[in-house]
Order: structure tokens, then C-alpha cells, then sequence
């Protein structure tokens, strides 16, 4: 009976550390952590010092699905802390318009709900003079 306990712990222990290990930044890796909202072909992630674009992609895709149970609209904002690579954000090439920066997620770390629930408001319907 011990040696099924002492197999049982140490199966306990080193599952735990497997997915702790998941959560540890590699070498070289910077770590971002803000307010993320995604809004039909626009998303942003929002640091202490700085907004970004963020790449639409797989894994914002993956961002998206992990956010929506912890927003109550839309138009919620998430707290996220991701891992990824800045790069020049090419609408701001393209069109001079956005963020200057880009965000490629590489992965995802944290998601949770933002500190004010419905950060954003949906635009109010406008109302024809009659």
C-alpha cells in the first residue's frame, strides 16, 4: 500500500511540475502582460506603457475562445499575459493608421477578467430627427 501511495505522490508531483514548467519563460522570451479585446478585424492588447496590434492568427484565435468566459458583452476587455514577438505593424505601413507596433502571440500564459467588467461600450444606435 505505501509503494501505490509513494507512485501515486510522485505521479502527483511531476504532472504538477510538467505544467508549471509550461508557465516558465525560455531564455531570450519577453513576457507582456494587459488588457486584451478583440473587435471584429481589430485587436489590441494594452500594457502599462504601450498599445499594440495584435496579429490575427491561430493563436489569437486560441485568445479568443479562452477570453469569452470571462466576458459578459462584446465588448469586455480580458487581462492576458502572453508571450510574443513586436514587429513593425504592417497596417501602419500600409495605410499610416493603427498602432506602430504588432504583436505575434507565441503564447498564451494567463487569461482572467479584467478589473472593470465592460471596459468598452457598444455605440449607441443613432435616432433619426423627425
Amino acid at each position: 500500500m505505501k509503494h501505490v501511495l509513494g507512485f501515486l505522490f510522485l505521479l502527483v508531483l511531476a504532472t504538477g511540475c510538467k505544467d508549471q514548467d509550461s508557465n516558465e519563460l525560455a531564455p531570450g522570451e519577453v513576457s507582456y502582460k494587459g488588457d486584451y479585446i478583440h473587435i471584429n478585424d481589430a485587436a489590441v492588447l494594452s500594457t502599462a506603457d504601450e498599445i499594440y496590434a495584435v496579429r490575427i492568427d491561430e493563436k489569437s484565435a486560441d485568445l479568443d475562445k479562452q477570453s469569452k468566459e470571462f466576458m459578459k458583452t462584446p465588448y469586455d476587455m480580458v487581462q492576458v499575459v502572453i508571450t510574443g514577438e513586436l514587429i513593425p505593424n504592417p497596417r501602419k505601413e500600409e495605410t499610416g493608421e493603427g498602432w506602430d507596433q504588432m504583436i505575434v502571440i507565441n503564447k498564451i500564459i494567463e487569461v482572467r477578467e479584467a478589473k472593470s467588467s465592460a471596459v468598452m461600450q457598444a455605440p449607441a444606435p443613432k435616432q433619426e430627427d423627425n
